[in-house]
């Protein structure tokens, strides 16, 4: 199902992106702003007093040979033509606006590039502050912020030759008058919006790609699992989550192989069971039954003849009764609710119980059978019967298929139980599939139910014993059980 485009990764992530650079680009300018608009006060503050001063200096020089009590004394400052000599000095001291203040704090004189007297003019409030701190004879400086402005005024006290403060020179200015360009909180939004915007389309497309290219093939991986194509792997490189993320879906996917391969393999087995258990059980009945009917049809009437046919239907209901307890017993074994009887077993003793059984098979046959006396003592946990019946099936296999004079061995090697024999060995096609079930030799014309070495393998399972088969035509088979770490 195609997702509608506003709710797709790359969707929410540019927009993500475009949200976070506006409020990073807004933060970064209010912050570059504040910090370069403070950094220009202070500058300027310096600057500001600097030239009141020269100013003052000035004046109180012009002032000082007279003994004049007040400002409104000293025509030569009042006077618009006598001030007229002070305008080259002082454009050439403050780019600032310039103000005489008398002490009932009126203006007397005013500079803003031209000369002017303003006589009575009250300034703003708001450096009213710094012109009160001028008559106390301090060097104040003020920043106010005005409808958006930054507005900078300094004071600095004319004295006369008795060091009696006559009046006060002001310098007011604004940073944009300056210079300094400042930038309002609105204008910063809509540069910096508009840059995140463009920004943020760019961005997004190009992160969105690196991001959800990985993700989309990971959905697309993981749709052809669910189609059943488990042999598909994705194979990444990636070292991060994503990456990690694949090579568990190419876990999945392996397994979910596996599994599929098992389940095959299980059900051809079922398969192939069935037919072999019914062809297992149908010869035998075929011929109970035909002897039955012939008993019962009076076809065979001599007496050995009789006895024949009887013993031929007992020797049939036994092989029977062997194939239903081998099954009985190889389904136990595969049940994982069937517990064995587990406990500590002297491995030296186990063999030595397991020779004397086979050292009789052996002598029936004509066998030379062989056990060496273990050099190590090996105590084990397990199930004492179901370990013996597992040597016991392979011995037994052992000294059918070895000929008369031939040997047959047993030995215990460390942790490793040794079985050897000199018999007709195993083809190399036929080795890995000997632990089947109903799996008979095609050298052999000995009867049996073909589940003994599938039973020692689950006996074998467990235990956790490992079972390693060598065998070459016409020299012999090795079997080596090796038990698992934990023995002493």
């Amino acid at each position: 199902m195609k997702l509608p485009i506003h709710r797709t990764l790359a969707a929410r992530l540019t927009g993500l992106f475009a949200l976070l650079l506006m409020l990073f680009t807004l933060l970064l300018g209010l912050i570059f702003n504040a910090m370069m608009e403070r950094k220009m006060v202070a500058h300027y503050s310096r600057t500001m007093q600097r030239d009141a001063y020269a100013i003052s200096q000035n004046l109180s020089e012009m002032i000082a040979p007279s003994d004049y009590e007040t400002l409104d004394e000293n025509p030569f400052i009042v006077g618009e033509d006598t001030l007229a000599p002070y305008m080259a000095l002082i454009e050439h001291i403050t780019n600032c606006n310039v103000y005489l203040i008398d002490e009932q704090h009126h203006v007397t004189g005013y500079f803003d590039g031209v000369v002017q007297t303003m006589s009575g003019k009250l300034l703003p409030g708001y450096i009213e502050q710094t012109i009160a701190l001028g008559f106390m004879g301090k060097t104040p400086f003020l920043s106010a912020k005005i409808d958006g402005e930054t507005h900078l005024t300094t004071g600095m006290p004319i004295m006369n030759a008795r060091s009696h403060v006559l009046g006060v020179v002001l310098l007011e200015s604004t940073l944009r008058e300056l210079g300094f360009a400042q930038v309002s909180s609105s204008d910063i939004l809509l540069v910096g919006g508009a840059l995140a915007f463009v920004l943020a389309v760019l961005l997004g497309a190009l992160f969105s790609r690196m991001f959800t290219q990985p993700i989309t093939a990971v959905q697309r991986f993981a749709g052809k699992l669910a189609g059943g194509e488990y042999e598909a792997r994705m194979n990444s490189a990636q070292r991060d989550e994503i990456g990690e993320l694949a090579r568990s879906m190419d876990i999945l996917a392996r397994r979910l192989f596996e599994a599929r391969s098992r389940d095959e393999r299980l059900r051809e087995q079922q398969s192939a069971f069935f037919a072999t258990i019914s062809h297992e059980l149908k010869t035998p009945v075929t011929v109970i039954r035909g002897s039955l009917e012939a008993l019962r049809d009076g076809v065979v009437s001599g007496g050995d003849d009789v006895r024949a046919y009887y013993n031929q239907m007992l020797t049939e209901c036994k092989g029977l009764q062997r194939l239903i307890i081998d099954l009985l017993e190889l389904s136990r074994l595969q049940n994982a609710d069937f517990s064995l009887n587990m406990g500590s077993v002297d491995v030296r003793e186990l063999l030595g119980d397991v020779a004397m059984s086979a050292g009789a098979l052996c002598s029936r046959k004509g066998v030379r059978f062989d056990c060496r006396e273990p050099g190590n003592a090996l105590q084990i946990v397990g199930d004492y019967a179901r370990l013996r019946q597992m040597l016991l099936v392979v011995l037994d296999n052992a000294v059918k298929f070895t000929p008369e004079g031939k040997r047959v061995s047993l030995a215990l090697e460390g942790k490793t139980i040794v079985i050897a024999d000199e018999g007709i060995g195993i083809p190399a096609e036929e080795l890995s599939h000997i632990f089947d079930r109903f799996r008979r030799t095609r050298r052999s014309n000995e009867q049996g139910t073909g589940l003994g070495l599938a039973i020692c393998s689950e006996v074998a399972r467990r235990h956790g014993i490992a079972i390693d088969v060598a065998s070459r035509v016409g020299e012999g088979t090795t079997f080596r059980f090796t038990f698992p770490d934990g023995g002493s």
